[in-house]
């Protein structure tokens, strides 16, 4: 009987420690997958709410994003909502590309591209 007892606690304790953490470990439905398809490295990569202006950016990028690289964007509880502005300078370039009111909420994995022919930037959304 003291056996269980010991085990039931050990279970209890256990299954408190798994609740009381479990919040911290999920995932926000805005963290997303950025994929480089471009073809070229990228060097900054911000997003800002729409409200914030567009002046008011922090690099996600650690390092340089070279093509076919996956970066992953994790957003805390001071950012709100789910619709966002998207920047990115590109390494060699000196123009940016700016995406607004992009719903981050909608999917998961993000894959800038862009096509040589047109001169265009597009993302794909998944």
């Amino acid at each position: 009987m003291k056996f269980i007892f010991s085990a039931l606690i050990a279970m209890g304790i256990s299954l408190g420690i798994s609740f009381a953490t479990g919040g911290a470990f999920a995932a926000d439905s805005r963290n997303v997958s950025v994929v480089n398809e471009t073809g070229y490295a990228i060097k900054f990569l911000g997003f800002n709410a729409p409200d914030d202006g567009v002046d008011e950016w922090d690099n996600e990028l650690d390092k340089t994003l070279k093509n076919q690289e996956t970066t992953y964007v994790e957003f805390d509880n001071d950012d709100e909502g789910c619709v966002w502005n998207i920047k990115v300078d590109w390494t060699n370039y000196d123009e940016s590309v700016l995406w607004k009111n992009v719903n981050l909420c909608k999917f998961n994995v993000l894959r800038l591209r862009y096509d040589s022919g047109t001169k265009t930037t597009s993302f794909l959304a998944e």
